[in-house]
């Protein structure tokens, strides 16, 4: 291995050293809200470098495409009907829905699974990582969530891990980073802001690059970028709540895109279909008769009846005050996120058309060489060569 001219000897012999001796490293980092199209809308140095040196494709989600859904979805490589978090809020017999509490993802985490197999893993802030899963955890852990975080923080701390021992590093680092999701819900996904937010994230990511490059850390790391969703204008309130109200009918709606309404009585569950069943854009389901393409039953955890619309709209005034929203259908063009890998096991002249969210996992799993979790449905990504 030839060292890098700028490199002083001493830090030379001690990358030198860290190589010789690295185990396989799975890096995972989810920038919330980054849309797939939002890296066209600057120069973000840290993303094109990811682009030209590894592979880049548009990420499709599950639905909801809301931030808990999708990252116990990426956890756990299966679907809501399947891991249970079937929203960002949601009762289950009267218990709201903890994320501070590991236990109400039913389906095993990729974090879970890795420790389980004897890789160590590292998880900072990931969705649904904060607590024990089953009395079972992972050796290193940054919890409880703090949103005022500076990814800065979040870059020395992963750069301390790898300098650990080796008998201490751990081999998958899981990260949560705020990406463009408050601006892009705040003023909407084609503000300039979007862009100058994104641009903070890629200075981030460029310092995490190059501390992996003075550690020659390429031929025994990975570095994979993902985002939970995208994200589309809001052009118009759909007021659920209201119309219910109007037609007598007291209930408790929840949602955006996807909304849950809780009957105060439940006689009232017939009128409240009749109110609905003839309001534009918007489609009613009874939550055990939900469509299977879904993948979102759960018993319990649907209120009384479960409401959709489509963009630009929205079904609760709370949503109605932004100016973007996401937990449309994830195959919509504004819903899809953005995806990048580089480093070892990456083809990077893989032709990728779209990758998924419930793929994630198993890939993480054959970069490790360990076995995916066990409720796992998805597959490797189709870039993933571990030839040397």
């Amino acid at each position: 291995m030839s060292s890098p001219r700028w490199l002083p000897a001493a830090a030379t012999a001690w990358a030198l050293a860290w190589c010789a001796a690295a185990e396989t490293t799975v890096i995972v980092l989810s920038w919330d809200g980054v849309r797939h199209d939002y890296p066209e809308r600057g120069d973000f140095p840290g993303l094109a470098r990811l682009e030209r040196e590894g592979v880049r494709t548009r990420l499709v989600g599950v639905y909801p495409s809301n931030t808990f859904p999708s990252h116990v979805s990426m956890a756990t490589g299966t679907y809501p009907d399947v891991h249970g978090i079937v929203d960002n809020v949601f009762f289950d017999h009267g218990e709201r829905y903890d994320v501070r509490d590991a236990d109400w993802i039913e389906a095993e985490p990729v974090w879970i699974s890795t420790q389980r197999q004897g890789v160590d893993v590292a998880t900072y802030f990931w969705v649904g990582s904060e607590s024990d899963w089953r009395g079972q955890g992972t050796r290193y852990r940054v919890a409880p969530f703090d949103g005022r975080r500076p990814e800065a923080v979040k870059v020395d701390r992963i750069l301390e891990w790898f300098d650990l021992p080796d008998d201490e590093r751990p081999q998958l680092i899981m990260s949560y980073w705020a990406g463009a999701d408050t601006l892009g819900h705040e003023r909407g996904p084609d503000h300039p802001a979007v862009a100058r937010q994104l641009g903070r994230q890629d200075a981030q990511l460029q310092r995490l690059l190059a501390g992996l490059d003075q550690r020659e850390a390429w031929p025994e790391t990975t570095l994979i970028l993902v985002s939970d969703h995208g994200m589309a204008a809001v052009g118009g309130l759909i007021d659920i709540e209201g119309i219910l109200d109007d037609g007598g009918v007291d209930a408790m709606v929840i949602g955006g895109a996807v909304a849950r309404v809780y009957l105060d009585e439940r006689d009232d569950l017939g009128e409240a279909e009749r109110l609905l069943a003839d309001v534009d854009n918007v489609s009613v389901y009874r939550p055990d008769a939900l469509p299977g393409e879904f993948r979102l039953a759960w018993p319990g955890r649907n209120g009384d009846l479960l409401v959709t619309t489509v963009p630009p709209y929205v079904l609760t005034r709370r949503y109605a005050r932004l100016d973007g929203t996401h937990g449309y259908p994830p195959k919509l063009p504004e819903m899809k996120a953005v995806f990048y890998a580089m480093g070892r096991g990456v083809q990077a002249d893989a032709a990728i058309n779209e990758a998924r969210h419930v793929d994630l996992a198993a890939t993480i799993a054959a970069l490790l060489d360990v076995e995916p979790p066990a409720q796992s449905e998805g597959r490797p990504m189709e870039w993933v060569s571990l030839a040397k």
